[in-house]
């Protein structure tokens, strides 16, 4: 018999494996399909916002406070073979439906972005991208060093 800990049910202790939901992280961590990831996750919704093929591959997504910087290594056809694009959460103004086009709460904003050809650019790319957070103040120098 195969015994494990809930995650889901973390008060219900050692038991059998019949929870479906468990059977199935089981079964993940066993054949190493990782868990989703909610940073990369909303870096690819914020990339199909811009219009960024899916075939983009993410290099980097980072979450700091109320913006997303996300690094990718573009398709063939794009202007650029990598990308950084820096994202931000529209303020509640923004969200207010009186206004005449509001954002949707939770839609990512496109603030800057970042190419070049060379794969040895991107560290720099992301580095201002980082100080480009900080200089307009939607980043606290302490948050990016948490980050």
């Amino acid at each position: 018999m195969q015994f494990q800990t809930c995650r889901r049910h973390p008060k219900a202790g050692r038991f059998l494996a019949t929870c479906s939901g468990c059977a199935q992280e089981l079964h993940d961590l066993q054949y190493g399909k990782p868990a989703p990831d909610p940073t990369r996750e909303a870096a690819r919704a914020a990339l199909t916002s811009i219009g960024t093929p899916a075939a983009a591959f993410i290099l980097s997504a980072t979450r700091i406070g109320d913006a997303l910087i996300v690094a990718t290594d573009q398709p063939p056809a794009a202007n650029f073979a990598y990308a950084v694009d820096v994202f931000r959460l529209p303020t509640a103004a923004e969200t207010d439906p009186e206004q005449v086009d509001p954002c949707a709460p939770g839609e990512w904003i496109l603030i800057d972005q970042h190419g070049s050809h060379g794969r040895a650019d991107v560290d720099r790319m992301i580095a201002d991208a980082t100080a480009y957070l900080v200089e307009i103040g939607i980043v606290v120098a302490d948050e990016q060093l948490a980050a």
